[in-house]
């Protein structure tokens, strides 16, 4: 009863070739597929099927349910062939297929055209949207720069954005701009130049909004990034052609600043708090921003506090701010409605009123007396005849060959000179 060739294998090894049966040498094979050649199929391929599934008890993915064409009834054939001829019916004759073909070639030339047109309007649409509004592209360029250390000259690679498509737009805003871009601009200005930049660092650094600045400037502002990096204001490095769009000039100097205008102050109350000994400058007709800075310039170099000027825009302007070199933080800006107005003030306050005149027949500079209190009234154009209200004209040259002057930050250095030492 143990004995175990009386047993059953518990797995029937299948006799024929299926996919469970182990494999055969390839000498083997190869004289079957001869022999079934030489003598044709020894079984029928159904009978092979039958046999397979039954031997091995799997599922053959070849066999299928459905019965062959022979099997087939008479109706099934009839459907069969009924569909075939409405396959050939609807197939037309080759020389109508041809002309359908070409009528629909052509059909799909023009919808391509149509296509490529509508595709080309919207390409020239958004080449004109970037034309008109400036995009400014990033791009890695490699730039010199001089890095901390002696004699450590080397290159470096930098993300600057620039390359500007199309032109700034610049100008008066427009009566339906917001009330916010309005406010800011009114109380806002941009100031470039190092010198002017660094002066109102050091005086108001909290008016900065917003800094501009090259790489190689950047090195030598490192105190002022590092406010505006924990004040957490932005500050952009940028190449040298954005920093001109920026600055609306090529004379930036490598740095430019969006910051808060000083606060002005009325001519009125400044008298009020006047000192025993002070000098004012009134700037009468004078509209060109580099002599308004030369101005500046010259007035905080005597120590002159306050300039008289009708409107403060004239002062606060970029072009007198770089040309004042830091100058402009250390005066203030004197409102007054008009120039006879201020002349009336001063007279009043008990400032002497001397102005510079072409006349040869007026007092030389060095003969005239002033007081500890004057107001010096410059003009671009030296006049012949001085305003009434002006008590004293000076002239300061006698050999003058030229129609015109000096430059009038010229004659306000000259007057101021002879004013602080008298």
């Amino acid at each position: 009863m143990n004995d175990k060739s009386n047993r059953k294998p518990a797995f029937q090894q299948p006799k024929s070739g299926s996919r469970f049966s182990a494999k055969e040498p390839r000498g083997e094979r190869s004289s079957q597929r001869n022999s079934r050649n030489d003598g044709g199929r020894a079984e029928p391929r159904g009978d092979r099927q039958e046999k397979r599934f039954s031997e091995n008890r799997t599922f053959d993915k070849r066999t299928s349910d459905k019965p062959r064409f022979e099997n087939r009834t008479s109706e099934d054939r009839c459907r069969f062939n009924d569909k075939e001829g409405e396959r050939s019916e609807r197939r037309a004759p080759r020389q109508n297929r041809e002309g359908g073909r070409d009528d629909r070639s052509r059909d799909n030339r023009s919808s391509d055209n149509r296509n490529r047109d509508r595709d080309n309007r919207s390409r020239d649409n958004r080449e004109r949207q970037d034309s008109a509004t400036p995009a400014f592209v990033w791009g890695e360029r490699e730039m010199k720069a001089t890095k901390a250390g002696k004699n450590s000259e080397g290159s470096v690679k930098v993300m600057i954005k620039g390359d500007v498509a199309g032109e700034k737009k610049t100008g008066p805003l427009s009566p339906r701009a917001p009330e916010k871009i309005r406010k800011n601009r009114n109380e806002e200005m941009k100031i470039y130049g190092e010198a002017a930049c660094l002066a109102l660092f050091r005086q108001r650094p909290e008016s900065i909004v917003r800094l501009w600045t090259n790489i190689e400037t950047s090195h030598r502002i490192g105190k002022l990034t590092s406010y505006l990096a924990t004040a957490k204001k932005a500050y952009h490095v940028v190449d040298n052609a954005e920093l001109a769009l920026v600055s609306g000039s090529e004379h930036h100097g490598g740095i430019c600043m969006l910051v808060k205008k000083a606060t002005p102050m009325n001519l009125e109350a400044y008298l009020k708090t006047a000192k025993l000994q002070d000098c004012v400058l009134l700037l009468d007709g004078i509209d060109n921003a580099y002599n308004v800075g030369g101005v500046i310039r010259t007035a905080a170099y005597y120590g002159v506090k306050g300039i008289v000027c009708e409107s403060a825009d004239k002062l606060y302007s970029a072009a007198a701010a770089r040309v004042a070199e830091g100058a402009m933080e250390h005066i203030y800006a004197l409102e007054s409605s008009s120039t006879e107005m201020a002349l009336q003030a001063l007279k009043n306050a008990g400032y002497q009123l001397v102005a510079v005149t072409a006349n040869k027949q007026a007092q030389p500079l060095d003969k005239v007396v002033l007081s500890d209190k004057v107001a010096f009234v410059l003009s671009e154009t030296i006049p012949a005849q001085v305003n009434p209200l002006i008590e004293q004209s000076v002239v300061l040259s006698f050999e003058n060959p030229l129609n015109s002057g000096l430059n009038v930050a010229v004659n306000c250095g000259v007057l101021l000179s002879r004013w602080y030492f008298r």
